[in-house]
């Protein structure tokens, strides 16, 4: 009853219905479909045997709750391995992985003149935010989790990041959001930076979704095989940019072949070099990244990207959803979960890479 009244009727609902939030909330909550490209483009795959398969990547898969697993070598599918009651059409959801292809879009929008550069205040897009002392973040704030904006990322059942996951009024919640006073001295990963960076989306947009966007943009140019989907507040309503893409292993894998070509595919290119570059370069120093990743192999953050401490770069979401990107080596590698499991899915998927390249 105390829960009722603290976060409202329907978002107590939502919470109590539902449950916590699953790898097939695609399936639970409204959505936009993203449809298969028209002309899909297929995998090359290699008939050769994978030398790195062994029984002990195979046990941590299965141990793991493991749905999917795709390594890419030189654009070619080399190996994939997928749990019995999946498989390479079945979608699931991205969590946070989706916020790295928000960032794509964002350097889309540029690309094409909706937004005028990562330099541009908050409010130029969004005006209502000025009480809130967005007048004085950028773009590249939110790129980079540097916003100082009072979201705090936790599991809080009254907090505000269950909030923005149950709302169905979700514009409200982001035109809520304040920023501190004081400018944060380090990183600090919360997901209100991009449900925000969904906004100014949105309103650079103008009448054209983010699903609709992105389909038009990057999904159906890079040939995607299947459809996918992205979860929304409510019928008609707001992309929950944070957390809810859904698409295949292979799909997912298409973006990070691109973002491996420096913003190409098929010989096309679709965002720039230059954004590609930017988007995954370290964008703190050391006295600034947090020391809780000290020893971690999560280095560093770039846009909406973390930086990994070979140089690689990942895209990843919360029960272990890994979009692996190694330029250097030209390997992509996607693993999809239900769980994480005890297993350093980053480090492994560094030691395929560097068995590879």
């Amino acid at each position: 009853m105390v829960m009722f009244f603290l976060i409202g009727p329907d978002i107590s609902w939502q919470l109590l219905t539902h449950g916590p939030t699953t790898v097939w909330d695609h399936l639970e909550y409204p959505t936009r479909s993203l449809s298969p490209s028209p002309e899909p483009v297929p995998w090359q795959e290699s008939e050769a045997t994978a030398g790195f398969v062994d029984d002990s990547l195979l046990d941590s898969l299965e141990a793991s709750q493991s749905l999917a697993f795709v390594v890419v070598d030189g654009g070619v599918i080399v190996w994939e391995w997928y749990r019995d009651d999946h498989g390479p059409d079945t979608p699931s959801m991205l969590f946070s992985a989706s916020k790295s292809i928000v960032s794509l879009l964002i350097g889309a929008a540029i690309d094409d003149g909706l937004i005028g550069s990562v330099d541009d205040v908050v409010t130029e897009y969004i005006p209502e935010l000025s009480e809130g002392g967005f007048d004085r973040v950028t773009i590249e704030d939110l790129l980079r989790m540097d916003s100082s904006m009072d979201y705090v990322e936790d599991d809080n059942p009254i907090g505000i990041h269950i909030r923005f996951n149950y709302t169905q009024s979700l514009a409200d919640e982001i035109l809520d959001l304040e920023v501190r006073e004081a400018s944060d001295p380090v990183f600090r990963y919360k997901s209100g930076d991009n449900a925000l960076l969904g906004l100014v989306l949105v309103r650079a947009l103008g009448d054209t979704s983010l699903t609709e966007y992105l389909e038009r943009r990057l999904w159906h140019p890079l040939g995607a095989g299947n459809a996918g989907s992205w979860n929304v507040d409510a019928d008609g309503g707001l992309e929950r940019t944070w957390c809810c893409l859904a698409m295949t292993a292979r799909d997912l894998a298409r973006f990070g072949q691109m973002v491996s070509n420096g913003g190409t595919w098929d010989g096309e290119r679709l965002i720039s070099e230059d954004w590609i570059e930017a988007s995954v370069a370290p964008g703190f120093s050391p006295d600034r990244w947090p020391a809780e990743y000290s020893g971690s192999v999560l280095a560093n953050y770039g846009y909406q990207w973390w930086v990994l401490d070979d140089g690689s770069h990942l895209a990843l979401g919360k029960a272990g959803q890994y979009l692996f990107v190694d330029p250097t080596r030209d390997v992509v590698i996607v693993r999809l979960g239900e769980s994480q499991g005890e297993y350093s899915w980053a480090t492994i998927m560094q030691e395929i890479a560097s068995g590879l390249g």
